[in-house]
């Protein structure tokens, strides 16, 4: 199987947990609810009341008044027929209103609960999970998740109820005709636990290619543009139609569950029915029932087999949930994170960055992308790394802002090891300006400020810094211009002058610019090095790039080869060395001299 098929195959549970586990750390997200749940018991003990209250009616009405031919004296148990009703309607849409209350309410606890769980995983975590597989655990599962609390979670105990409700009448009034009835149980049972089997792992295979559906359609859709001019639409039809098949083979599995157990479920029904009535048939030749009381059974037993067949059809819903809640349960107990030290303090940058015998690999046991690297990275100075591709540059930016920890090693702020300062204060002293930069949608302000404070006079100073002034006043609706989906309405280079504005904007200590000029045309790249001019005399840069022309200025030239530092100096010292550095001049030179 290719790396590129393995990314796609649906995601595997390892172990099948319990369920009880699963239900009782499900029924944890509506426990804050219990003054609603309360209630539900409440309106549902008094559901299971009034549901054999009409056949209790019945009895009495038909031995009372129908054998005499009259219903003279008979409003009151009409009345209370007409009140049961009523009752039971309102008990019925409170019920109904009331669960799905505390399904949504579990719902979006849950969810607000999974997307702050993804913003805190690690980098690894994301370049392993894809996107659309993600999106269905806070979408698809959860949704599922919500179907159980509003028909399944609950409700099975008002079906409970009921149930119990029944079976007392049945014994209470006659209890030879009540085992007739229940006669049906032990198959019911069976039955129904073969279906649990068959179709428990048929519903946790749907979901997951479910999944893996939604993971390589958002795939496809993201890369329209380069799927069609590399005209690959039938090779991704081919892919898709697989992966669908594959759905839908696995939807058809439990389909025929169903289509086997509820056939089965309605033959043991009728065929309870039936011996109800041959049994009643005899006892009513003896005397030893009524007509009221047969008809009540009747009665009583359709509505019997109604709770038992809604059990029945929630287990669809339990087991759809059940799945879903295998893979948000894994994906909240995931721990790939970036650990904070329980005592981390806000970081001081007043002298230096260093990077003590760093060593990193992205994949335990892989290649080592950095090796045994040591250099320091002074307040208010600029460095520039560079290097040929697969060097291990951008790596550097990672392990600065603690996307990845070294393996070895380790990287200080002014002498306090990273690992023991806030996260969220050290990503802080960074303004990141990378070669593809993301665009939110929405507007162009909203873009810059990213929630920050609104501060009209600090933004005008950083339109102004950024060159993005002139951008700004074209725009026929200005900084409140929606930049589309990814910022598809602006230019390579407009992203690129948005986003050293949000960097200017958030007033960092340390500038980090990651091939920040490589793929825009020559005006955007000038307007860019004046930016950086401007701000790399007051903030402390740290550079990365292929074109060599852009930190020739730089106090101290790191170069890379193969994951080390085999190089570092001024842009003169290191030519005089004749060395890498000096091969890579001269090879950009040789390209310009070309072109």
């Amino acid at each position: 199987m290719s790396e590129q098929e393995a990314f796609f195959q649906p995601d595997q549970v390892d172990e099948r947990p319990l369920r009880h586990a699963l239900l009782w750390r499900l029924a944890g997200y509506i426990r804050p609810y219990w003054p609603a749940l309360a209630a539900l018991l409440l309106l549902m003990a008094t559901g299971a009341f009034l549901e054999v209250m009409p056949s209790e009616l019945t009895l009495r009405l038909i031995n009372r008044f129908m054998d005499h031919g009259s219903l003279r004296g008979a409003a009151p148990l009409l009345a209370g027929f007409v009140g049961v009703l009523v009752g039971g309607f309102i008990v019925s849409f409170l019920r109904y209103y009331l669960l799905a209350w505390v399904g949504q309410k579990a719902m979006v606890d849950l969810r607000v609960q999974l997307f702050t769980h993804l913003m805190g995983r690690s980098t690894h975590f994301f370049h392993r999970n894809p996107v659309g597989r993600l999106m269905t655990r806070v979408t698809s599962d959860v949704q599922n998740l919500n179907e159980m609390f509003a028909s399944g979670f609950v409700a099975i105990v008002g079906d409970a109820m009921s149930l119990l409700a029944i079976v007392g009448w049945m014994f209470w009034t006659n209890a030879s005709m009540a085992l007739v009835a229940l006669g049906i149980l032990p198959f019911l049972l069976a039955a129904t636990e073969i279906f649990r089997r068959r179709a428990g792992e048929a519903f946790r295979e749907t979901q997951r290619r479910y999944a893996a559906i939604n993971a390589y359609l958002q795939e496809q859709i993201s890369g329209m543009g380069l799927v069609q001019v590399n005209a690959q639409e039938a090779r991704s039809e081919g892919e898709f139609k697989r992966l669908n098949q594959d759905y839908l083979d696995a939807f058809l599995r439990t389909i025929f569950a169903y289509a086997v157990f509820f056939p089965v479920v309605e033959f043991i029904t009728s065929g309870t029915l039936a011996a109800l009535i041959f049994y009643a048939g005899f006892k009513l030749k003896a005397g030893a029932i009524t007509w009221g009381l047969l008809f009540a059974f009747i009665q009583q037993s359709a509505r019997f087999f109604r709770p038992i067949r809604e059990l029945a059809e929630r287990y669809n819903v339990m087991q759809t949930a059940l799945a879903s809640s295998e893979r948000i349960f894994r994906l909240l107990d995931n721990r790939e994170e970036i650990p904070e030290a329980p005592e981390a303090k806000a970081p001081t940058f007043q002298r230096e960055i260093r990077l003590e015998d760093v060593t990193f690999a992205y994949d335990a046991g892989g290649r080592q992308v950095v090796r045994g690297l040591s250099g320091v990275i002074p307040r208010g100075r600029r460095v520039a790394v560079v290097g040929h591709t697969g060097a291990g540059k951008s790596t550097l930016i990672n392990l600065l802002m603690r996307f990845y920890d070294p393996h070895q090693g380790r990287i200080t702020v002014d002498g306090e090891d990273a690992r023991n300062l806030r996260l969220r204060d050290l990503r802080g002293l960074f303004g990141l300006v990378l070669q593809d930069v993301f665009v939110f949608s929405g507007s162009l302000r909203e873009n810059i400020l990213l929630d920050r404070p609104h501060d009209e006079a600090r933004l005008a100073s950083v339109l102004e810094q950024s060159q993005l002034r002139d951008l700004v006043s074209r725009l026929p609706q200005g900084l409140e211009t929606q930049v589309g989906e990814r910022g598809q309405k602006l230019s390579a280079g407009e992203r690129q002058l948005l986003a050293f504005a949000r960097m200017l904007y958030q007033e960092p200590a340390i500038l980090l610019l990651d091939e920040a000029t490589a793929n825009i045309d020559s005006e955007t790249e000038s307007k860019i090095q004046t930016v950086i001019e401007r701000v790399s005399h007051r903030l402390t840069t740290f550079t990365i790039a292929h074109r060599l022309s852009t930190i020739r200025d730089a106090d101290e030239i790191w170069v890379m080869d193969q994951g080390t530092l085999v190089e570092r100096g001024t842009h003169d010292s290191l030519l005089a060395q004749d060395g890498v550095y000096a091969k890579l001049v001269r090879l950009q030179f040789a390209e310009g001299e070309a072109a």
